[in-house]
């Protein structure tokens, strides 16, 4: 959920480490399918206020504004009886992004980018050894000059 002020960095922390969370940043949280379903069934069964929610949801109450709460009770709310129902939100979780990048092998791209880098260093030294034969046979060959 958007907001004007910004997270701090303890409480982005512990919002990632919430499983209900699928990611966050200084500006907005995003919650899981999950979070939405259970928010659904403690409005809907258990008749609960979003503060009640986000606290047995183990998320602080006191980090969302009162029109955040309330924005957020609109919309999930309206998600749920809209014709598509409750969706997981778009994009890679927070989690993932992390697994994504350390699955990924650095040391095998630095060595390409390494490789590249010498293969690029060759070609001008090629260059420059070629021209400066040519310099060299000029200088000493008085028939060029």
């Amino acid at each position: 959920m958007g907001r004007k002020e910004i997270y701090t960095k303890e409480q982005i922390h512990a919002m990632e480490m919430n499983p209900y969370t699928h990611s966050v940043n200084a500006y907005q949280i995003t919650f899981t399918l999950e979070f939405k379903e259970f928010f659904v069934d403690q409005i809907r069964n258990h008749r609960k206020k979003a503060p009640q929610i986000l606290k047995a949801a183990g998320y602080d109450p006191s980090w969302f504004t009162k029109g955040c709460k309330s924005s957020l009770r609109r919309r999930i709310l309206e998600e749920a009886d809209s014709e598509r129902g409750l969706r997981a939100p778009r994009g890679l979780s927070t989690a993932e992004q992390i697994a994504a990048f350390e699955s990924k092998n650095l040391s095998m791209q630095k060595t390409e980018a390494s490789i590249k880098e010498l293969q690029e260093r060759i070609v001008h030294l090629e260059k420059q050894v070629e021209f400066l034969k040519k310099t060299s046979n000029i200088m000493t060959n008085p028939t060029l000059k």
